[in-house]
Order: structure tokens, then sequence, then C-alpha cells
């Protein structure tokens, strides 16, 4: 974890800075100019109705359409409210803009601290002191994750193929590697599914990746457990499911951070894996979650599966799911009846098109 690490940073950016001086920022440090026109309105999951647990961490079983409308990322009207994936990542400026020729040699022309000649700070220190200062630029507002329909010539989601080269840096990861299916599943309560859903990954020999909650966690520990004996990823999903740009900056470190001490504490397994509820995150969010030791994996593939009165008939999302099939991380949801019947079924056909099925990406 780099809680602390990162605490301290502010501390040192504040030195380095001072010892620096100005930083020419006519080359706009901390902008990268790649498009990613990925639009939240567009999306296949429409997002993603994931369930809302309430501020005691505790999630309406009744209620999984979004939750209570607090942070759902839509209206009253179910207009989203998210915005649409900046074109680039330009921010506010790291440093005010200064005398040129005050510049010292040890600042690049992005801004970047090689060294500060102080002989106590190390230039890993300094390095470090370089991250939280481009840090600084990174933007807030919220981005409501969604797929597009379009798709390059390997069937990949082009947002998903954008969104892994903007975000790679941030930790962010929306793609697998060529020939892999990543397998997850988001686990806000427990529907009666997730046993079925372990024993056809088994009986398949198949390694998925679980996000659980806190409340899932403390009601369904036996499963938990399972997931763990039985080799699957268990990811951070948060405490209580909000959405994270929302929050503040401390509140998205005690989301992150007390489920990771309670699995710690309770399972003996330590987390590496994110998944921001709802998939809405800001670049600022996505950066924190990426301080504190996580690699966030969002998806390139979703349907909508979370709502157990509203299934989709066996047939026609199998038959939705091989029509999407690229190299790309999977997300279904285990309250579903539906995926846990047609699992067995859908693990056969992506092997026999060639693809590795687990928790690889």
């Amino acid at each position: 974890m780099k809680l602390k690490q990162a605490a301290a940073a502010v501390v040192l950016a504040a030195m380095v800075i001072a010892l620096a001086g100005c930083v020419d920022k006519k080359d706009n440090p901390g902008t990268t100019t790649e498009n990613a026109s990925i639009s939240a309105s567009d999306s296949e999951n429409d997002n993603n109705g994931e369930y809302e647990a309430g501020k005691d961490g505790k999630v309406n079983e009744d209620d999984n359409d979004g939750g209570d409308g607090d942070t759902a990322g839509k209206d009253g009207a179910g207009n989203n409210t998210t915005t649409q994936m900046p074109e680039t990542n330009e921010g506010t400026p790291r440093v005010s803009e200064g005398d040129e020729d005050a510049r010292p040699s040890d600042i690049t022309d992005d801004g970047i601290v090689t060294g500060t000649g102080d002989p106590k700070i190390t230039d890993s220190e300094a390095a470090f002191a370089s991250s939280y200062i481009d840090s600084m630029a990174l933007r807030t507002e919220k981005i409501g994750w969604g797929l597009g329909k379009e798709r390059d010539s390997e069937n990949r989601p082009t947002d998903a193929v954008n969104a892994e080269k903007k975000y790679a840096s941030l930790g962010g990861r929306f793609l697998a590697k060529d020939g892999t299916i990543c397998l997850t599943f988001d686990e806000g309560y427990e529907n009666g599914y997730t046993a079925k859903i372990l024993d056809t990954l088994k009986e398949k020999d198949v390694k998925a990746v679980f996000f659980v909650t806190y409340d899932y966690c403390r009601t369904a520990p036996e499963l938990v457990q399972r997931m763990i004996d039985e080799g699957h990823t268990v990811g951070n999903h948060t405490w209580s499911h909000p959405s994270m740009p929302d929050i503040t900056q401390k509140e998205v470190w005690a989301e992150v951070t007390k489920l990771h001490d309670y699995v710690k504490s309770e399972f003996g397994y330590e987390m590496t894996l994110f998944r921001f509820p709802k998939g809405e995150f800001s670049e600022q969010t996505l950066d924190d979650v990426h301080n504190l030791g996580y690699t966030s994996l969002f998806w390139s593939f979703a349907y909508a599966d979370w709502d157990p009165n509203k299934q989709t008939d066996a047939a026609d999302a199998l038959a939705r799911i091989e029509q999407s099939t690229h190299s790309g991380i999977y997300l279904l949801h285990a309250v579903s009846p539906t995926n846990a019947d047609i699992l067995g079924t859908l693990i056969d056909y992506w092997r026999e098109k060639g693809y590795s099925v687990g928790a690889e990406f």
C-alpha cells in the first residue's frame, strides 16, 4: 500500500518546487494528445445498472437498478449525467509559469524533476515528487464507462482500445492480451448463483476474477473463502460501493483501504485488482487507486444481466456474447441465473475458437 508514501509526497513536492523554481509550461506538461472518443451515452450496458450500498455498507437487495439515485449517474428522467471521456488529458498546470531564465537545468521542458542538487533528496525521491506534481494536472470530472458499437478488425470495441492506450499509465486496463479472455464477476450481494458458477468453473478448470464489496464479504464469507481456496482472484469493489468521483480523496482512500485490510485480516488474502462501482471514475480517482497499489480492471464487454427480474433469455444472451467474442475483459454479474446457466457452454465456445479463458489479462 502506498498511502503513507503518497502523503509524504505532498511535503516532498513542495520542497522540490521551492528548490526548482518555476516551470515553463509552454508545452502544457501533463497533457496527452491521444483521442479517445468514448461515449457514456451510447453504452452497451446502460450504466451497468449496478447495485448501490447505503452509508452503512449494506446493499438493499430489493433495489438493484442503481440504488437510491444519489450516485446512480442518471437524473430523474433517466438521462445519463456523466460526462463523455475528454478528448485529451489536459487539466490545470502543475505549477505556475515563470521566468524561463530562472528555470534550473534539472527541470526538463516537461516539468520533470531529474535532481535537485540537494544531497538530502535522493533521485528516487525527486522522481516520486515529479510523479506527484504531474498528477496535479489530472481531471476530476466524472467519466461514465460505456462502450459504443464501433469495433476494430479484431472485433474489439474501439472505445476499449483507445481507453487502454489513454489510461494504462494510471493503472487502467480495458482489454486482455491477444488470444485471452479475462472472465470477471461483480459481487454486490449473494443471489444464490455464485456456488453454481464456482462449480462450473471448477468443472471446466477455469479461474476467474470476483470483485467483492464489504457487504458481500460479511454476508457470504464461505463463498469468498471458496473463491480463494479454488485459486480464483478476489478483487476490491470498495467498502460501500459509492460513485468514486463523488467523494473526497480521503474517502476514496478509505473505501479502498478499509476493504483491503478487512479481506487481509479475515481471509489472509491481499487484493491487487480494483473495479470502480458502476464504472464511474475520473482521472484523479484512477490515479488515487493506482497509488494505493491497485490495477483497475474495467471491461470490454458487458450486457444487461444485473437485474434478476429482467433476465435475457439464455439462448439470446449466449448468442450476443458469442458474437462479441474478442481478446478482452468480460463483465458478468453473479446475481444472474442466465449467466449461471450458460457459463459452461460459453467457456466451451470460447475454447473452440482458440481463446484462453481465465483470470489473466
